[in-house]
Parts: structure tokens; sequence; C-alpha cells
């Protein structure tokens, strides 16, 4: 059977397989995995190279399916895809043909449902795949299933291949981060040396004569604040302190702060977004309240998470010192106007890690204070698998919990980090960086014998992907401060970085062109699909398994 009839197959099968992220719909691709390791003869001959590795303390039971393709030597190369998508609710009535593409297109070519111009043209250009995950990812998911097929067929096979699909990418990628002890695993049963993890998330075309790959993924951080006031009656204002102006002063210095903007090579990050801004009142009353959160997200590409916490910190004293300031000056204003007495405002700019304040705490009272933190940590964790509480609301109560035990009343700002947690990757930050610049020049005067079409290489994929687990750099330092400052590390939340520091390897994401992701219109360029990327694909597996030693 050609390649592009492999794909075709492979994804007739895969895409009606519903794998929503974080359902416990996830689970159905151990059925479609079951089904295409058992069509499989290498695989079925032998079975110790395929299977489900568990997903630890996953409150869904997801687990991650692989296949190794094991033969000469021990070089290896990973194909990596996510078996989830979003869910199809915005397919509306028409949710069942999300999983038809055929029908979807019959659909969308009558009229039965609505398409914008750009998406209408394309259908009309036949030049389009529509439906829900074609695109985002399981086409791209079949390109490599397809490969793995074919490479099984080939006696002898130079090096090794390891396919893994992994679930949660949309969500808090708790699929790749496990996969690093699947990948400790075999690499120490097999002896393996990963030589380049491949990933083939859709790219989108700048030029539609130059195909987009990636070769690193970029960074994000979310840190989260915590702001404690001083209750006081709104008519004695002066009395207590607001912590939403605290909280807003905070956000005014940092939403859209150029500062925070980051370039490497032809990549240049946005700069930051609040996301989430509230009081913790939850009644209505004529007092100020006692605390305020919100949180923001950082993207990096260079800067270390202690480099933005640190210029979080700092920023954040900052508009603590002027908040003060103002409320003098108001303070003055008021008392001029006034016969009465008022007593002085002596606060006290205060900004601390979560992490320290936990340990100044922990110092103090020892064993205790961590079994009650831990015990209603649980309970949080508890609630939120149960959906009973959405995993914000929860890290507001873990930290407001923490400050109970706090000796100090005064205000104050606390910051954290929740999840996720994405590193910056990129393979200059490795040694054989300049192995891949001589892959990519390869592989770029390949693609415009074989496809016509030159390659454009993005320094970092800006979607936030799972490459960010295939690579860790930063120092222990660094490690220190995500593990002190991330809420619900451990149990709910855990990246082993460990791990991945000691296995990193370089990565490239090399998938098709794709458009309107998460959207009904979503839809995959059939060139790309069938022809383009596999070929692109083939040639950097039998580049790295030939030529690198």
């Amino acid at each position: 059977m050609e390649l592009s009839e492999k794909i075709k197959k492979n994804l007739q099968d895969y895409v009606p397989v519903v794998t929503h992220t974080g359902t416990e719909s996830e689970r159905n691709n151990e059925i479609f995995f079951n089904k295409w390791f058992n069509s499989i003869p290498y695989l079925k001959e032998n079975p110790q190279y395929c299977g489900f590795h568990t997903i630890e303390k996953d409150c869904l039971r997801r687990k991650i399916p692989w296949a190794l393709l094991r033969g000469k030597g021990n070089k290896t190369v990973i194909l990596l895809h996510h078996t989830d998508t979003v869910d199809v609710e915005d397919f509306g009535k028409y949710k069942e043909y999300a999983y038809k593409p055929a029908e979807l297109e019959k659909l969308f070519r009558n009229g039965t449902i609505e398409l914008d111009s750009a998406a209408k043209k394309d259908l009309d250009s036949g030049e389009w795949l529509f439906g829900r995950g074609v695109s985002d990812m399981k086409g791209g998911g079949c390109i490599h299933l397809s490969l793995f097929e074919a490479y099984t067929e080939i006696k002898n096979f130079n090096g090794n291949i390891l396919l893994i699909g992994v679930p949660d990418e949309e969500n808090l990628s708790a699929g790749m981060r496990s996969a690093a002890n699947l990948l400790k695993s075999l690499r120490n049963t097999y002896h393996l040396e990963y030589r380049l993890l491949l990933n083939v998330e859709p790219h989108d075309r700048m030029n539609e004569d130059k195909i987009t790959i990636y070769d690193g993924s970029v960074g994000k951080i979310m840190p989260i604040f915590l702001v404690r006031g001083k209750l006081a009656h709104v008519g004695q204002i002066y009395q207590g302190l607001n912590p939403v102006h605290l909280l807003s002063a905070i956000v005014r210095k940092t939403e859209l702060n150029p500062d925070f903007i980051d370039k490497s090579g032809n990549t240049v990050t946005p700069p930051p977004a609040w996301l989430y801004f509230k009081d913790r009142k939850e009644i209505y009353d004529v007092s100020l309240p006692l605390s305020a959160g919100g949180y923001m997200s950082v993207l990096s590409l260079t800067k270390s998470p202690k480099e933005i916490l640190d210029q979080l910190k700092a920023i954040s004293h900052q508009a603590f010192i002027e908040v003060l300031k103002d409320m003098q000056t108001s303070y003055e204003k008021y008392q001029s106007l006034s016969e009465m007495s008022h007593c002085a405002l002596d606060w006290k700019p205060k900004v601390k890690y979560y992490g320290d304040i936990y340990g100044e705490i922990e110092k103090e009272k020892g064993e205790a204070f961590r079994t009650e933190i831990a015990e209603f940590q649980k309970v949080i964790e508890n609630q939120i698998n149960n959906n009973e509480i959405s995993r914000i609301e929860g890290a507001y109560r873990l930290m407001e919990k923490t400050l109970e035990s706090y000796d100090d009343l005064s205000p104050i700002v606390v910051i954290a980090l929740a999840p996720p947690y994405y590193p910056s990757t990129n393979n200059s930050m490795l040694d054989n960086a300049n192995e891949m610049k001589a892959l990519i020049s390869q592989l770029n005067q390949y693609a415009e014998r074989e496809t016509g079409h030159r390659i454009h290489t993005q320094n970092y994929f800006t979607g936030i992907s799972d490459l960010s687990y295939a690579m860790f750099t930063a120092d222990e330092e660094n490690i220190d401060y995500i593990r002190n400052n991330m809420l619900f590390w451990g149990d709910m939340y855990y990246i082993p970085l460990d791990i991945i520091k000691e296995q990193s390897m370089p990565v490239l994401n090399v998938g098709p062109w794709g458009k309107d992701l998460h959207k009904y219109t979503e839809r995959v360029n059939k060139k790309d699909l069938f022809e383009h990327i596999p070929k692109l694909t083939d040639f950097i597996i039998q580049y790295i398994l030939k030529n690198l030693e």
C-alpha cells in the first residue's frame, strides 16, 4: 500500500475516535491503538515493543500509547503527536458530522452550515480537508503512524523509531510530562540514544510557497498574585488598605509592559496579559475587601522563571510604594478639609514569594504546619478533580490557607506560580546545535527539489506545545524556584525536570499546513498531509539515523 493510502486509511479510523481534552473520552485512544497495534505484523510478533504507559496519579486514568521499532544500533528518533482534541460544541446541532469529513464537506457545499469567505474559498479549491482533529492533530499523527508501519516492513532497519501519542496536550500536558518517565524507562531497557524528537503540530503558513518548521517552542509561566489588604468600613477608608487598589496598580505596571518582550532568533514574544482579576469577597457588605487576586500569562524565549519572577517582584514593590504615596496625598487633602483628627498611615510595602512565606512558617511551626497544609491541599485537589471548584479558585484557597498561619497580619503581596509551566526550548540551547542546522540546510534543498517549496524555519513554535518537555537546560536555582513557588506541586501537578534535563534532545516540529484550529472550519491542506510532510519527515528520519554519529 502506498504511504498516502496508509495515511488515508489511518485517518479514516482515527478521526472518528472521540478524545475530548480533560474528559474520560480521552481513554478512547486505547481503543484505537489496540486495534492499530494488532494490525501491524511486526508488533503482533513482538508485543513487548508496544503498550500503554499509565499517567501516574491521573484522576482520569489516561494512558500513553507507544510503539517501538527496534532496528540496528541504538540511535533513535521519537515521533510525537497528541491524541486529544478540543470538543465539538462549536458545531452546534451538527456535532455528529464533526468527525465525518466527507459528510461535513457536503453540508458546507450545500450551504447547510455557513462558511466565511476564506473557508469557502478553500472549500471550493478542493485542496483542503475539513473536520475536527484532521489538522490538530490526528492528521499529523496519521503521518507518523503510517511511516512507522512502512518502516516495520523494511528488513534490517537502520536505527530505532519510537512512536508515542500523548493525552492532555490541549490542557496541562499531563501526557507529555509523564512521557518523560516512559522515555527514561525505554531508554534504559533498550539502550536507546535519543537523537531527535519530531512533533507534528500543524503550522500557519505565512508564505504559501514556504513550509514552516520549528526548531523550538515558546516558554510560558503563569504568575499568580494574592494581595491582602487591611479591612475597614468604607466610611473610614484611611484606616484600611484596599487590595483592589494595590492589585490594580500592579496590573497597570505589567499589562503589555514592553520590558517583558523577549526576542531570540526570528521570534518575538508578545508582552504579558492578565487573564483574571477579582476581589475575594463572597458577599456584599460596606467593608473593603480583605484580599484580591489575579493571574497573568508571560511568554518567554530566553528569560528564566527566576528572572521573570524577580522582575515582577520589583515592579510589585514599586507599585506598593506608589499606592501608599497616593493614599498619603489623598489623606492629607482629606485632613485639610476635615476638622477631625486621624491616625497616621504607617503601612510598609511588603512583597514576598509564596515559597518564602511557606518556608518561614514551616521553620517556626514545623511538622504541624506541613501536615495541615498537605491535608488541606488534598481536599482542594479532590474538589478540583470533581469539578466542584476551578483550578484557579483552588490556588487562591491554598494561598489563603497558608497566609492564615503567617503571624504578620499587615498588608502583603504574595506571588506564586500556577500550573501550567512550559519551559522554553530551542536547539541552540544544546551542544549539537550545528548538527541540526546542517540537517535543516539539507532539508531545505530536498524540499525545494521534491515539493517545489522552500523551508522557513521559525525558531520557536509560539502556540505552546509539548516540545517544551523534550529538553531542559536551566540551572538548579531555577528548578528550585519552580518547585518552591508552584502551587499544587507534587501529586496534582509535577514536572520531572531532572529527568528531562538528563535526557534533553534536539526537537523539530514538522507538521502540515492547517487553518482555524479549534473552530468548526478546522481544516488541513491535503497536499501537505498526504505528500509533502510525509516526504520531509521521512527525509529527516533517514538523515538522523544514517548521518549523525
